[in-house]
């Protein structure tokens, strides 16, 4: 019988998964037990729209649950159901409320990242990593009608969900960017007040919503995403203002794409200091971040022969050792949901949020055209460069 034909309670009993799990929990039993049931349906309102409290309203006459550490603005909701499997009326006004930006459908773990952000109306954001964009338009609602969030998505493909979302959402604040988020150019001023870095990696917290991940994960799949971990998180700390904040997330339990990142940059990098995440949200079930982990083999197995990558193992400074408990690790029986990993990055000094123009910025009157980028009527040389081999054109090409 091939994996995907598998009960996942087969695929899990038998996974690296649980084995890994079993390196870096001394109750990996207690963890498998929540790591099967579907995820609830949960939603977040968005409360720039006029009608939120009728959305509100709504939502508790179909019997869903206010989420009470989440901190707003706008409110989250657990469903009475699991995702996906509402039915009739419910079902249909849940996808026009969607549809229509009154709501955004979305796991309650993806919910935390922004909300550690602690964003202010008025600042510059950068969402790294954005689509498919529910948190970028999370953080819309935190800025308000002031303060820009650039979402940069490198893929094509992706980009293209990152933009639906956002129009579908209709926030004023965003700006969508298609770079490799390693790349990202510097902003003209002293840099982003907040940066979002939820970075690609191997999903396996998320078990409840793929179960697929029980049959496909591996110790070799954080190893191979580490380095782009690193250095999407190195590139945020040079786009970071003095006095900002980098928020790093993932969906994974693997110590390798979290922790291990983190204390590279801290070991690395210059006047950073990591926030402890449960006293910025103090109500959100979680556990701190691991101070030390094993290593572990391809069979995810603990081993002290293996080769690996300095930054991958556990760090032997003391100081960073005991910062990284200021991290948070969700764990699926923490929450009653899916997994999740954050950590908070303050770059040292402070400067004021930007509230006024920066003097660079031109009204549109003041604005030029460009001759070089305007269309121009092909020249005369190009034009006979084309006659030559293509035979007579047409003479009005530009």
């Amino acid at each position: 019988m091939e994996d995907s034909q598998k009960p996942w309670s087969e695929l899990a009993s038998s996974s690296l998964l649980l084995k890994a799990v079993a390196s870096w929990r001394v109750d990996p039993g207690e963890w498998i037990e929540s790591a099967f049931e579907r995820l609830p349906e949960t939603v977040r309102v968005n409360p720039l729209r006029h009608d939120s409290e009728w959305v509100e309203q709504w939502l508790k006459d179909v019997g869903a649950v206010r989420i009470g550490w989440f901190k707003g603005p706008g409110s989250a909701w657990e469903m009475p159901f699991t995702r996906g499997s509402a039915e009739g009326e419910v079902r249909e006004l849940l996808k026009s409320l969607h549809e229509t930006g009154r709501i955004t459908r979305q796991e309650i773990v993806s919910m935390i990242p922004v909300l550690a952000m602690d964003i202010s109306p008025g600042e510059l954001v950068l969402d790294m990593c954005a689509s498919p964009g529910s948190k970028t338009t999370q953080i819309a609602e935190c800025l308000g009608d002031s303060g820009i969030v650039f979402a940069n998505e490198i893929s094509n493909s992706r980009a293209n969900t990152l933009v639906s979302n956002v129009q579908r959402h209709a926030s004023r604040s965003t700006i969508v960017i298609n770079h490799d988020g390693r790349h990202i150019p510097k902003v003209p001023m002293e840099g982003f007040d907040k940066i979002l870095v939820d970075v690609p990696c191997t999903g396996s917290a998320t078990t409840r919503k793929n179960p697929e991940v029980w049959g496909k994960w591996s110790p070799q799949g954080g190893r191979s995403l580490h380095d782009l971990q690193i250095n999407l998180l190195r590139k945020a700390v040079s786009l970071v203002r003095p006095g900002g904040v980098i928020v790093y997330s993932t969906c994974s339990l693997d110590p390798i794409e979290n922790e291990a990142v983190v204390a590279e940059i801290i070991r690395t990098e210059k006047n950073l200091e990591l926030l402890s995440v449960s006293e910025i949200l103090p109500n959100l079930p979680g556990r701190g971040g691991f101070s030390s982990w094993p290593d572990i083999d391809d069979d995810a197995m603990p081993s002290a022969s293996l080769d690996l990558e300095k930054s991958m193992t556990s760090p032997v400074e003391d100081e960073i050792s005991e910062s990284l408990k200021k991290c948070m690790r969700i764990w699926h029986d923490d929450i009653g949901g899916g997994g999740f990993f954050i950590s908070i990055i303050k770059k040292s000094g402070n400067l004021p949020i930007m509230t006024q123009k920066p003097e660079f910025y031109k009204s549109h009157e003041e604005v030029k055209p460009d001759i070089q980028s305007s269309p121009q009527p092909m020249s005369q040389e190009i034009m006979n460069s084309l006659n030559d081999r293509w035979g007579n054109m047409p003479d009005n090409l530009w």
